[in-house]
């Protein structure tokens, strides 16, 4: 059983399942089960608990939704569990989009009118951010649980400005984005866990989203277009997977 969960970029790939049709959705891990199991603020906090002998989320939304979902199998993951999973939080950085923690202080080189924060501090920042997901991901990767994790999507061109961030330089939203994405990466490639980025022909040439894509004009969140090419890039990359 293949088991794709998490915040609300789960969304999308369901959306994308069924433009594409079951007929076109198949991975050799067997069934699959995709569920939204919370927003990605709820997995930068205390989400989850290690027993010593499996893990549960402990938050009432994630545990119920996960309970049902697995009406049929444990309703926490277990040691060498016999399911394999695809979490989609992790590089969630919507936070950073926060037009109001931007008003003095910049990401990008070329908006001179606000203090710069620099690659250092951009970096503990992040590592400040991620600290649960990392921590929830080195947990099941000491009890070797089959798992990756996919990427939200890349925040769209036009984001900053139809969603009235106007305080944001052109193309820092794309660059907050970027960088989180980076760093996330750079620490699941530590750990050896495997990891799904978006298709290569969903960004523009600053490394943004190219707004057909976008679900609605000033939203973050992507349409049933992107999730059918992100589903099926997922579920080829988790074939390739034990």
């Amino acid at each position: 059983m293949l088991e794709i969960i998490g915040d609300s970029h789960i969304q999308a790939l369901r959306d994308g399942a069924l433009k594409a049709g079951q007929d076109s959705i198949r991975s050799r891990h067997g069934q699959i089960r995709i569920a939204q199991l919370g927003h990605g603020y709820n997995f930068l906090e205390p989400f989850f608990r290690f027993d010593g002998r499996a893990v549960a989320f402990t938050q009432d939304g994630a545990r119920t939704t996960f309970a049902k979902l697995n009406h049929d199998h444990s309703p926490v993951i277990e040691l060498q569990d016999v399911r394999r999973f695809v979490f989609v939080f992790g590089f969630y950085p919507s936070f950073g989009f926060n037009a109001e923690h931007w008003t003095t202080h910049t990401a990008a080189l070329w908006s001179p009118d606000r203090q710069l924060v620099t690659r250092r501090a951009f970096a503990a920042i992040i590592e400040e951010t991620m600290k649960e997901p990392l921590a929830f991901f080195r947990q099941l990767t000491s009890m070797k649980v089959r798992f990756s994790v996919a990427s939200c999507c890349p925040a769209p061109a036009s984001y900053h400005r139809l969603a009235g961030k106007s305080n944001f330089a052109e193309g820092e939203v794309a660059l907050i984005y970027n960088r989180f994405r980076d760093h996330v990466c750079a620490r699941l490639d530590d750990l050896g866990v495997p990891y799904h980025l978006p298709p290569a022909e969903v960004y523009d040439a600053s490394g943004a989203m190219l707004d057909h894509f976008a679900k609605m004009p000033g939203d973050y969140h992507a349409n049933a277009a992107y999730g059918t090419l992100m589903l099926s890039k997922i579920l080829q990359e988790t074939d390739a997977l034990a």
